[in-house]
């Protein structure tokens, strides 16, 4: 399996089945095999709570994700990987990394407000080929988000890129901070959704967009 032909199982997944949209999306999946590849078996009670979604709509994604043979079941432990589920595991973990959601009254970017934080691998090549830094913050922007900030990983520093060019970002700041420990390397991109605060979705947000620019370059 490689990325595409995962891509292409997502997108099976989260199909609708004659007109009934199915209440999960890719995140949903993604999240999934992220958890049960660091995690190990869950319980669908478990996992319910993890994805934030109905019983019925994590029934109807175990049952998709069980025709592909990502997963398998376990009647004591629950529901866990195929050798399949963690090749797709081990695609996703290599180009994603979830840094996480946090709110703040104050900071740089913005007051009352919730920033979600993803580093995209390779992300400089690949928002470059994606169409540029204003396509993928406006990605974020039209699943949800208040606003969004991009930043680079360049020369072993977060850097701002603008149409002309990168602006050093303080190692005082609270997003140097918040992606410490992430192991990012040059090249590595940064992906923020700005959203209000308590948004609980806003993660949502931010993976979505990644999950499109990953699928659209490696087309």
């Amino acid at each position: 399996m490689d990325i595409k032909e995962l891509f292409r199982i997502i997108d099976e997944v989260v199909s609708p089945r004659g007109y009934v949209k199915p209440g999960f999306s890719k995140y949903h999946i993604y999240l999934t095999l992220i958890e049960l590849g660091f995690k190990g078996p869950l319980g669908r009670k478990s996992l319910t709570s993890i994805l934030g979604i109905g019983e019925g709509s994590v029934r109807t994604l175990i049952k998709r994700l069980l025709s592909f043979e990502l997963i398998t079941i376990d009647n004591v432990a629950g529901v866990l990987l195929t050798e399949k589920g963690f090749k797709a595991f081990n695609l996703l973990r290599d180009v994603l990394v979830l840094v996480g959601s946090f709110d703040f009254s104050e900071c740089e970017l913005c007051r009352d407000c919730r920033l979600s934080i993803v580093i995209l691998r390779r992300g400089v090549e690949l928002i470059k080929l994606f169409g540029g830094v204003l396509a993928v913050r406006d990605l974020v922007v039209k699943y949800g988000g208040v606003g969004s900030v991009i930043l680079y990983y360049i020369n072993d520093g977060l850097r701002l890129p603008d149409s002309k060019e990168l602006h050093s970002i303080d190692n005082r700041s609270v997003l140097v901070k918040l992606v410490e420990g992430f192991n990012i390397s040059n090249g590595d991109s940064v992906l923020i959704a700005m959203c209000s605060k308590g948004d609980d979705d806003c993660l949502r947000y931010v993976v979505e967009a990644a999950l499109d620019v990953i699928k659209v370059v490696s087309n």
